[in-house]
């Protein structure tokens, strides 16, 4: 008579740890985004966007809001050089893997030196960015603002690490080319 209990019982607590186990997996496979615009697709992997000039990657200086957004070797900024990429039809968004903060550019200006920073999902369309290929070869692309129609690129095209990213008019040049790889 007891046995049908045991069998509910113990069937309830291995369903609760379960789920308990589970829970953060399941959290991350499907990381919010800002709701405007919606996204039409998030890839659940992270990328690293590579600069064609210095052969560096875009890196968080921290997870703070705000934080200003750097060029770095590849793997010396542990998740703060990681990005998931958000699709959202010809534009995209690019969040933070350490912070789950956007990248964007400070006070969302449309001025041509102003420096790319991450911030919390605002929806606004200074944390929006298109490819635009047609001036590099191969896999190589602009990130043009979809707010400022400036692209981003390294602030005196410089090739030393800790260089700021900043946004500028889009030239072509190669410290505004960009390569997105894990």
């Amino acid at each position: 008579m007891h046995l049908p209990r045991v069998k509910v019982v113990l069937a309830t607590t291995l369903a609760g740890v379960l789920l308990t186990v589970a829970s953060p997996a399941i959290a991350r496979a499907q990381p919010t985004h800002s709701s405007d615009p919606t996204p039409s697709n998030s890839l659940d992997e992270f990328y690293v966007l590579k600069n064609l000039k210095s052969g560096k990657v875009l890196q968080a200086v921290s997870s703070a809001n705000g934080a200003k957004v750097v060029q770095q070797p590849k793997e010396t900024g542990e998740g703060l050089q990681h990005w998931f990429l958000i699709l959202d039809g010809s534009y995209n968004s690019f969040e933070n893997f350490a912070s789950g903060l956007n990248l964007g550019i400070d006070r969302a200006s449309t001025t041509a030196g102003a420096a790319a920073i991450t911030a919390n999902r605002s929806g606004d369309l200074n944390q929006d960015w298109m490819r635009v290929g047609s001036a590099y070869s191969g896999d190589y692309f602009a990130l043009k603002n979809r707010k400022s129609g400036l692209c981003l690129g390294i602030s005196g095209a410089s090739t030393a690490n800790g260089a700021q990213a900043a946004q500028f008019t889009c030239d072509g040049s190669a410290n505004q080319g960009w390569l997105l790889t894990h």
